[in-house]
């Protein structure tokens, strides 16, 4: 079963589309990011250049149409980027201290 996000703590007018999710997390919590619009486009997540760990070592998600469900599964800060067809969206992961 597939939960959905909360709605956006801002209100959100329905012509931007754009990755609508927190842009910092902490780890080992579960966060949901999404598209507005129906756009078409499929998720992918990349690691920063600099990192040099494999994406599953650091993050667990599935994918529920334009939704994306994430976890950071790492003990530490970091970051990543999603995509989802030609947008972006850089979410940073804070410290669990």
């Amino acid at each position: 079963m597939f939960i959905y996000p909360e709605e956006p703590k801002e209100e959100v007018p329905d012509d931007v589309n754009e990755i609508i999710g927190d842009s910092t997390i902490k780890p080992l919590e579960t966060h949901y990011f999404y598209m507005k619009l129906e756009e078409e486009g499929t998720w992918d997540i990349t690691l920063p250049a600099s990192k040099n760990k494999e994406i599953e070592d650091v993050l667990e998600w599935k994918v529920v149409g334009n939704r994306i469900k994430i976890t950071w599964t790492a003990m530490r800060s970091g970051s990543f980027i999603l995509h989802y067809g030609n947008y972006e969206k850089t979410v940073n992961v804070e410290s669990l201290f």
